[in-house]
């Protein structure tokens, strides 16, 4: 694992290897999303049976052509869609360590609240919805790619170890290496699993509660402490 002094994990900017036309300027980029905003409709309203790149390409206004200069299937076009789910994540959960990395009394922050608060950004975007449906998170996860889900979770993992050392808080600590590996895919795979199995128990207070007390039991200083 990367120095805490050396190193800073961050969302990889790299497209997705399906695409056909790789985005680089602003125009392909904003046809990207209107193709990505389109096919979130279609899922949420018809499901992933009822979706089909005609209809993607009629909803979002352009020719079957314009969505193939991109994407050269539905599930290329899904892959591509899960990629951008997680690059969400991952610069949610950036924005929010750096701006207490450069808060000058995060020591103060309550821990409790400071690691519930990264919690549900991950509950929101690996299962409720960050960018993404709730739909479209789950049919992102049926077409997962296991190395990109596997990159995602080691630098999720990499950059809150990065963060617990270098904030030094009071109330809480960086475990080993192992530990980390063990709580990041413990928490990510339950919400793969909720998302998947379309748990009522998603977006309530007592899912984000039990996340939250898994957690706390292994980064608190004194675990005899209850959440």
């Amino acid at each position: 694992m990367a120095s805490a002094k050396t190193a800073k994990a961050t969302p990889s900017a790299k497209a997705p290897s399906s695409l056909r036309r790789q985005p680089s300027q602003a125009r392909s980029q904003q046809t990207m999303q209107t193709l990505f905003k389109a096919a979130a409709q279609i899922l949420d309203k018809d499901g992933e049976g009822g979706l089909t790149t005609n209809k993607v390409a009629a909803a979002a206004g352009f020719s079957i052509g314009t969505l193939y200069q991109y994407f050269p299937s539905k599930e290329a076009l899904m892959r591509a869609m899960a990629a951008r789910g997680q690059d969400l994540v991952l610069q949610a959960l950036e924005r929010y360590l750096s701006e207490l990395e450069n808060q000058h009394d995060v020591q103060q922050v309550d821990g409790r609240e400071l690691l519930g608060k990264a919690i549900r950004i991950l509950i929101r975007g690996f299962a409720t919805g960050e960018g993404l449906s709730q739909s479209l998170i789950r049919t992102c996860w049926t077409l997962e790619q296991p190395e990109e889900t596997a990159s995602a979770v080691r630098q999720v993992s990499e950059r809150l170890a990065i963060f617990f050392e270098r904030i030094q808080h009071p109330a809480l600590h960086s475990p080993s290496s192992a530990q980390w590996f063990v709580l990041t895919r413990s928490v990510i795979g339950t919400l793969r699993s909720a998302s998947l199995e379309k748990s009522p128990l998603l977006g309530s207070p007592a899912f984000e509660a039990a996340l939250l007390q898994m957690a706390w039991a292994v980064l608190a200083r004194d675990t005899s402490r209850s959440v």
